[in-house]
């Protein structure tokens, strides 16, 4: 599988009583893979797959595929604490026709390299299809590079790295250098070092759904060799992933909000516990959202004139 564009990670909407809204979950789906996803994943941290129950997080990974239908190539989040939980999730993401998987490393105890290679080789050989180690350190440089060499080395199915690190580029080049380049690198956390993942040879970004058709546009732009134009354009989101991106919660709350004023979600609820951001804080996510609103405009019109 080659992957070269947006994989968005689908936002979870939820009814008033915080039940899943399945409908909105299926119309968010078909407005990711219309705007220009070249594949899907859920459910991840956008999905809010910590607050749900197990039973909730397998039901979303069906609706995934089902409603995909085979149009792009879906992915199915399935890190658990254990790695016997993560293969019983992982077989079931095989066995309902996901495509690839994404696992994230267990984050409630600290473990050493050599354990967390034995749990991901553990899963790659658990299934026959492509798995994603999701190195998610939000404020480090997360796992060695040559923990993914070896991973690859051993898995024939390790094929990609999703990197949410700090100064992730000379991460990014030394897997795939090492690698031979087998190993495909994305770039998680919105989005923001977007140009950097360009520049450093990542083939792929993880946003959420929100804002596909903008990424999109961004990778057009540079693949057609107007550099210049995708950083600016890029440039003219960071405002609104940089204050997003204080917290996870936030980043949740504005991603909805874009995504009700696309006629996508009825409602931007999280679930509890969340951020309940003050007047003045939701005053300056209005403002960003209105921003970006603008700049989706601005992107449709540039996409029809190219």
């Amino acid at each position: 599988m080659k992957l070269n564009g947006t994989v968005p990670v689908m936002s979870l909407p939820f009814n008033a009583d915080e039940s899943i809204n399945e409908a909105s979950l299926r119309r968010e789906i078909d407005f990711a893979i219309d705007t220009g996803a070249v594949a899907v994943c859920a459910p991840g941290f956008a999905t809010e797959f910590y607050k749900l129950s197990d039973e909730e997080r397998y039901r979303v990974a069906k609706i995934l595929v089902e409603q995909t239908a085979g149009r792009v190539p879906v992915f199915v989040s399935t890190g658990c604490g254990s790695a016997h939980s993560t293969i019983e999730f992982s077989q079931y993401a095989e066995s309902i026709d996901a495509d690839g998987l994404m696992v994230v490393a267990p984050k409630w105890c600290a473990l050493g390299i050599p354990e967390l290679v034995t749990f991901y080789e553990a899963i790659c050989r658990s299934v026959k299809i492509p798995v994603m180690l999701q190195d998610a350190d939000f404020t480090g440089t997360g796992l060695p590079a040559r923990l993914f060499v070896e991973l690859a080395e051993r898995c024939h199915n390790f094929q990609f790295a999703k990197l949410e690190v700090v100064l992730p580029g000379s991460k990014c080049e030394e897997i795939i250098r090492l690698s031979g380049g087998k190993l495909q690198v994305l770039y998680g956390l919105g989005g923001i070092a977007m140009m950097d993942g360009l520049a450093h040879g990542a083939t792929g970004m993880m946003p959420g759904a929100a804002l596909v058709d903008v990424y999109a546009e961004i990778f057009r732009r540079y693949g057609t060799g107007q550099v210049e134009a995708a950083r600016a354009l890029h440039h003219r989101l960071l405002p609104y992933l940089v204050f997003a991106l204080q917290h996870l919660e936030l980043a949740l709350r504005i991603e909805k909000r874009v995504l009700c004023r696309r006629g996508i979600f009825s409602s931007e609820r999280l679930r509890e516990p969340t951020l309940h951001p003050d007047d003045r804080y939701q005053e300056q996510v209005d403002a960003l959202v209105e921003d970006v609103i603008g700049l989706v405009t601005e992107t449709k019109a540039t996409a029809v004139r190219a």
